[in-house]
């Protein structure tokens, strides 16, 4: 078929025309999250930039804790060198993170065309290409900006990719050089595009079949070694994560494994009917072998085979790239979040691919003008339904208030939305509902993620003072390792509001133990040193505090001070004491 009477067709005979696919994917692409520019942070947001010092600024101990420690259980040091350059031009404006994220995405979704239309045709690149844009599913990865780790893995995949492919027409010494730079930048990013060396080898199979050249053979090797060690670092960085003991794995590995099946059938409907779009899936797991699971088993099985026997290369490597960058997050390693939309972000392009394929195939076998003009106007409504759905939820990230609102609908019974949800409430002023909302979390699971957060609202929101030591006290006797540094310091802020000054001592030398640099421990600890009226001790504790995290302006100071406190007025009065002891004034009484 004359490509210049398809929709998908770009004739090239003009250099400049060259630009037009780049042009219409960029787009679409701003049109449908140009608004994002103005969302609030969201979800994880706060913990990510608000909270994380090791950000808010390159200075070496900053870059130093940044490349040498996990945060949150992962090591990720690209994605938290990309947040803090972004920290230093947009400080605490979500703007300029939302901005660096939308960028990045768009640079990819021109990227992913520019590698497809080497190995397919350009139409199917276009078609593919655009259903990556459009698709309702990437929304979560888009609007959130914690998930700049997974659009920044994406990007340098990406590149590696197109090295890979580059490798392969030119031999070039550079070109497995730069495959391998840029898949050790993209795993530094997120660990997710660890699968890539399997991706690798499935196009060479693909290419070539069974007869793999020895040097790609080696080389392909050469990459799968690494990603074998970022597996290591992953799960001994995660899984000895203190913040990860938190969340119990349901049924160990062999329940993970049982539900496998419908975990690939899953995201198999969600790119084809993304509905319900939801930052928080409730998923049934089975615990037993039942007959849904052996149907299940049997059905996957059933694809499998036709997949090996019945299915070409290009279509076994399009629904292995599926399946391959899935594998991270099938519950063979366990994972405390079960499905995710966020998920399918690189997987769903194989069955865009697929898709794609199939269309332009029908276009191709359609004779009559009209036959063609309908097929069409059919694949421009489904990009437009796609879209229109995009547009319709993205609203739903603008901030945590309307973003929990919205998910509570979908895991009515799941604590962590209720915490979530309490959570945004008391940060909009909806004290009453907030605790409500918090209280129902613990209802439904006592553990001390949900203990501490409700006794943090009745200490900083309702200021009962009792409640939060009962909530405080019933985490501490679940002797869970998830009481770090962290919590004795907010046991040590309770007791020092209700004045017991020696609890609070213990409580800040158990913290302490755990980890005597922890920038809460030490502001605790400098407001008990205030307390007595020890302002040279407090000076000390307050002042390794900013050494440690970097603050060197006094609005950052004062930021960071009330975030660990909790209490904007006796911020202001200790910094007061604080300078005008410095004046050689006698602090006022406390």
């Amino acid at each position: 078929m004359d490509q210049r009477a398809s929709l998908f067709g770009f004739p090239e005979q003009r250099s400049w025309r060259k630009l037009l696919p780049y042009a219409l994917l960029l787009g679409v692409t701003l049109a449908l999250y140009a608004s994002t520019l103005y969302f609030h942070f969201a979800w994880d947001d706060t913990v990510y930039i608000i909270q994380n010092y090791r950000i808010h600024g390159l200075a070496l101990p900053q870059l130093k804790a940044v490349w040498t420690q996990t945060y949150l259980g992962h090591y990720a040091p690209i994605h938290h060198t990309f947040l803090a350059l972004v920290h230093r031009v947009s400080a605490e404006n979500p703007f300029g993170y939302h901005l660096a994220q939308l960028v990045v995405h768009a640079i990819s979704v021109c990227l992913l065309y520019s590698i497809l239309a080497k190995i397919e045709s350009r139409r199917i690149a276009l078609l593919a290409s655009l259903l990556f844009a459009v698709h309702p599913t990437n929304i979560e990865t888009v609007a959130w900006v914690s998930e700049s780790k997974s659009t920044l893995a994406f990007l340098f995949f990406l590149l590696s990719f197109r090295s890979f492919l580059q490798w392969r027409r030119a031999e070039r010494q550079r070109d497995p050089a730069l495959c391998a730079v840029f898949l050790v930048i993209s795993l530094l990013a997120k660990i997710n595009t660890v699968v890539a060396p399997a991706v690798f080898a499935l196009y060479e199979y693909w290419q070539s079949g069974l007869q793999f050249p020895r040097k790609r053979l080696l080389g392909i090797a050469g990459l799968a070694f690494i990603s074998g060690l970022f597996v290591i670092v992953h799960l001994a960085s995660f899984h000895g994560s203190a913040s990860v003991a938190e969340n119990a794995y349901y049924g160990g590995l062999a329940v993970h494994l049982l539900n496998l099946p419908f975990l690939v059938f899953f995201y198999l409907r969600m790119v084809g009917v993304p509905y319900p779009l939801s930052a928080w899936h409730m998923f049934r797991v089975y615990d037993r072998v039942t007959w849904e699971v052996v149907i299940a088993w049997f059905a996957l099985a059933g694809l499998l085979w036709l997949l090996t026997r019945r299915a070409s290369r290009r279509t076994q490597f399009w629904s292995l790239w599926f399946l391959v960058f899935l594998l991270p997050v099938l519950q063979i390693v366990p994972f405390p979040i079960w499905v995710a939309e966020r998920y399918l972000y690189i997987p769903a392009i194989g069955l865009f691919v697929l898709a794609s394929g199939v269309v332009v195939q029908v276009a191709d076998s359609l004779s009559r003008q009209w036959q063609r003009a309908t097929w069409h106007v059919l694949l421009a409504a489904v990009l437009i339904a796609f879209a229109w759905m995009t547009r319709h939820h993205l609203p739903v990230w603008r901030d945590d208030l309307h973003l929990w609102e919205a998910t509570i609908s979908t895991c009515p019974s799941s604590p962590y939305c209720h915490l979530n949800l309490g959570l945004s409430l008391l940060q909009a002023g909806q004290i009453e509902r907030g605790v409500k909302e918090l209280i129902r979390a613990v209802e439904l699971r006592p553990s001390p993620l949900y203990l501490i957060a409700l006794g943090d609202a009745y200490t900083l929101s309702l200021r009962d003072y009792r409640q939060a030591l009962i909530a405080y006290k019933l985490a501490l006797d679940s002797r869970s390792s998830a009481l770090h540094a962290d919590f004795y310091a907010k046991l040590a802020r309770l007791f020092i509001r209700m004045d017991k000054l020696d609890e609070a001592e213990r409580a800040i030398e158990t913290g302490r133990k755990l980890d005597p640099n922890d920038p809460a421990i030490l502001v605790v600890k400098g407001f008990l040193e205030w307390k007595r009226g020890n302002l040279q001790a407090a000076r000390n504790d307050l002042g390794r505090v900013m050494a440690i995290t970097g603050q060197t302006s006094p609005a950052g100071a004062t930021r960071l001070l009330q975030h660990y406190w909790g209490n904007s007025a006796a911020v202001g009065r200790l910094i007061a004491d604080l300078r005008a002891a410095r004046g050689n004034a006698q602090p006022t009484t406390r």
